[in-house]
């Protein structure tokens, strides 16, 4: 039996250690926005991550590429997704999935804390259905 090494993973949302993440210039769309990020943990299969991102003033296309839980806990950023603007301050908390093509508004700074999750690899959910059923006795 393989043993993982599993640690929790705590971590103060003052950090100001983030590093460069420029956002694609063709997604730019007013402004000059900075964006810097810092991943602080990840599970032992690499599908969920958690860390830091921040962002200063300026309107740009943001694409989901994984599913994201944000909280933000500095700041403010008004996201349309659709026909839709949420309006996320401090202690709010929103949902992306993966595939949203949004655009973030930020009037002149905004952090979050954000949790990632991406999808298991192609074949990894059947195989693991198949393979529960046949511990069940099913087929």
């Amino acid at each position: 039996m393989t043993t993982m090494n599993l640690q929790s993973v705590s971590f103060e949302t003052s950090r100001t250690d983030l590093s460069p993440m420029p956002i694609d210039p063709d997604w730019i769309k007013a402004g000059n926005p900075v964006a810097r990020s810092l991943t602080l943990g990840r599970s032992p299969d690499s599908l969920v991550s958690t860390g830091l991102w921040d962002c200063t003033a300026g309107t740009f296309t943001w694409i989901f590429r994984r599913d994201e839980i944000a909280h933000i806990v500095e700041g403010e950023v008004r996201v349309q997704d659709g026909d839709r603007t949420h309006v996320l301050v401090p202690g709010s908390v929103a949902y992306f999935p993966s595939g949203l093509t949004t655009v973030w508004e930020v009037p002149k700074y905004v952090k979050k804390v954000y949790v990632l999750r991406a999808a298991p690899p192609q074949g990894v959910v059947p195989a693991a259905k198949a393979a529960l059923r046949s511990l069940l006795g099913r087929r």
